[in-house]
């Protein structure tokens, strides 16, 4: 396709975790290069254990790599230090994990709102932009409840409104239906395919290549390898 603008890039990147002996055993990733571009729908698919939650993590700057360089909108993401790296996260990426990470104590809402409260936003202002991510997904009934009030489904929701609520320019999903049966996780499936719809870039990790169907387009991964 023509004008197509790379989002996020990985050039020849590896992970090796070394001992205090400076031993370098575990490859987790094995010299990957990937690019994904601006309205995709990506999923990358592989066993326990073969890299993916590990490429998640390089492209979400949530660990460093051993070698390689990482790209996102064409800056060289690999080489900044560690308060551009958190910067970046909380403005350019969005993060919804398989466990949810929401916050007990707060309010469906309240936890929307937190990505907005890092970033400055005033308290109107944040609350007139989660109230809307809510409606959007469906969940402005619920915006009161604290999490133990919720389904597996609906915790989902409030955590992909939450990776939303700041704009982010692509969204990362780690195992996104992992905790869900099979009716709420093609429920947050369709959630997905609805943002792609309207441009949103998203990457998903999942093991299951029913899932991965989902995607737009697969990438398969096998010890530390995209195959």
């Amino acid at each position: 396709m023509k004008n197509e603008k790379t989002v996020l890039e990985l050039e020849n990147v590896s992970k090796k975790y070394c001992s205090v002996e400076e031993t370098c055993a575990v490859v987790a990733l094995d010299n990957v290069s990937l690019k994904v571009n601006s309205g995709e729908f990506v999923a990358v698919v592989g066993p326990s254990g073969s890299g993916k939650s590990t490429l998640l993590h390089m492209m979400g700057i949530l660990d460093d790599q051993t070698s390689g360089k990482i790209y996102l909108d064409g800056s060289d993401i690999s080489k900044m230090n560690e308060d551009k790296k958190a910067e970046i996260r909380r403005n350019e990426i969005g993060f919804v994990f398989q466990m949810f990470n929401l916050i007990p104590s707060l309010t469906a809402i309240e936890n929307v709102e937190i990505p907005q409260i890092l970033i400055g936003i005033g308290k109107d202002e944040r609350r007139r932009k989660a109230k809307e991510i809510l409606k959007k997904l469906g969940m402005e009934k619920r915006e009161n409840h604290f999490p133990n009030q919720l389904s597996g489904g609906e915790k989902q929701r409030i955590a992909i409104a939450r990776a939303l609520v700041n704009d982010p320019k692509i969204i990362l999903a780690d195992e996104p239906t992992g905790n869900l049966d099979s009716k709420r996780g093609s429920e947050i499936l369709q959630v997905f395919q609805n943002l792609n719809k309207e441009g949103k870039t998203i990457v998903m990790i999942t093991h299951d290549p029913n899932i991965a169907k989902n995607a737009r387009r697969i990438v398969k991964i096998k010890d530390g390898k995209i195959i």
